[in-house]
């Protein structure tokens, strides 16, 4: 045994009787094909054979694909965008995109309580009610 396997260093070493034996033993009795080759999915292709596979933008849009066997938990079907749409619209519900921006409105407005900007003048006055009340005997 030889190599790094037995504690050797990598370097060339001489063509033996034991090297064309494990190569024959790896590689058959044919030698080996050089050139270029590209990795495909489907394995190596020599590269004059090669062909790109074509890109998904050049495909055709597929809209709505996503609302497919869909249901709501109420077990409503909603699998098209009219249904869903009507769907929502009857039992009053929205989704996300209907609040953009919402929350960062609403993450300044905490900021600035938090830096002790009162908002209103409503809220002083609570505040100011609540705390005679607690100091009142």
């Amino acid at each position: 045994m030889r190599g790094t396997a037995a504690g050797e260093p990598i370097v060339s070493q001489a063509r033996t009787r034991e090297f064309d034996e494990g190569y024959d033993r790896t590689f058959g009795d044919h030698p080996p094909i050089r050139g270029k080759w590209v990795m495909t999915p489907h394995g190596l292709v020599p590269a004059d054979e090669y062909v790109p596979e074509s890109r998904a933008l050049d495909a055709p849009v597929m809209v709505g694909r996503f609302y497919e066997n869909m249901t709501a938990q109420d077990g409503t079907d909603i699998s098209t965008r009219a249904r869903h749409r009507a769907y929502m619209r009857e039992k009053g519900l929205t989704t996300i995109d209907d609040y953009k921006g919402e929350w960062a409105k609403a993450q300044e407005k905490r900021a600035e309580i938090a830096q002790g900007k009162m908002p209103s003048k409503t809220r002083r006055e609570a505040i100011a009610r609540k705390m005679y009340e607690i100091d009142k005997p």
